[in-house]
């Protein structure tokens, strides 16, 4: 765990800002709070496309994937309501002859999109390729996110506010005054014209195991505080 501070400004004013802060001398500071973590949460996007000149047997054929793909996804522990299975598309294909300057009937494109979401983001690497030997031919992007975060974000916020509180008090200790009532707080920026005395922390990062092969990198939740202090 490493600590990191920065002063952008200072301030010790007088002057009203539109009640966001006071007339009388204050302290305006931000406390900032950040942590890398690995996503707890993969959202996959995969396909099954199939090109035939007989319609139902194409239909027949992307049904029959899909079916083995849905049943290997609950195998993996993905909930009912946690996939969604589009509907399915059927294209006409047709390619131009220059002989004929015509153009020719190649046959149909059958495909369906299924999007899901795995909670157990360790068997990921597992799922391709089970999804693979079932029949599934097109992987499009997957999504690694952090999904469970309210007990993270929760202690961020927590550190912001203990940041702010530490740079309100090396701010008065700097000038020598003393830091008195808290006059307002806020998690989003004041709408004043300058800018606070800004105290930042990274926190440890937290990672779960993933296969090399399949890693995800980390994800970056912040937090930040705003907060004015009256000078006693």
């Amino acid at each position: 765990m490493r600590l990191l501070t920065a002063a952008f400004s200072v301030l010790l004013s007088t002057s009203a800002m539109a009640g966001s802060i006071p007339t009388t001398p204050h302290l305006y500071v931000k406390g900032y709070s950040e942590v890398s973590v690995q996503p707890d949460t993969a959202i996959i996007n995969v396909a099954i496309n199939e090109k035939s000149k007989n319609l139902q047997q194409a239909k027949s054929d992307v049904d029959d994937v899909v079916a083995k793909a849905l049943s290997i996804a609950k195998s993996f522990g993905v909930k009912g309501n946690h996939i969604n299975a589009e509907q399915l598309n059927v294209y006409k294909q047709t390619r131009y002859n220059r002989s004929t300057n015509e153009e020719e009937f190649t046959g149909f494109k059958v495909s369906r999109n299924i999007t899901l979401k795995l909670k157990d983001i360790d068997k990921y690497p597992e799922l391709l390729q089970a999804f693979v030997d079932s029949g599934i031919n097109q992987f499009n992007n997957t999504q690694f996110v952090v999904e469970d975060k309210s007990e993270i974000m929760k202690e961020l916020k927590q550190n912001a506010i203990e940041q702010a509180k530490l740079g309100a008090k090396e701010l008065a200790d700097g000038f020598g005054v003393k830091v008195g009532d808290l006059y307002s707080v806020s998690f989003a920026p004041m709408n004043v014209p300058i800018q606070p005395y800004a105290r930042g922390k990274v926190m440890a990062a937290e990672s779960m195991s993933l296969q090399d092969a399949y890693s995800t990198g980390d994800t970056k939740l912040t937090a930040e505080v705003y907060a004015v202090y009256y000078i006693d």
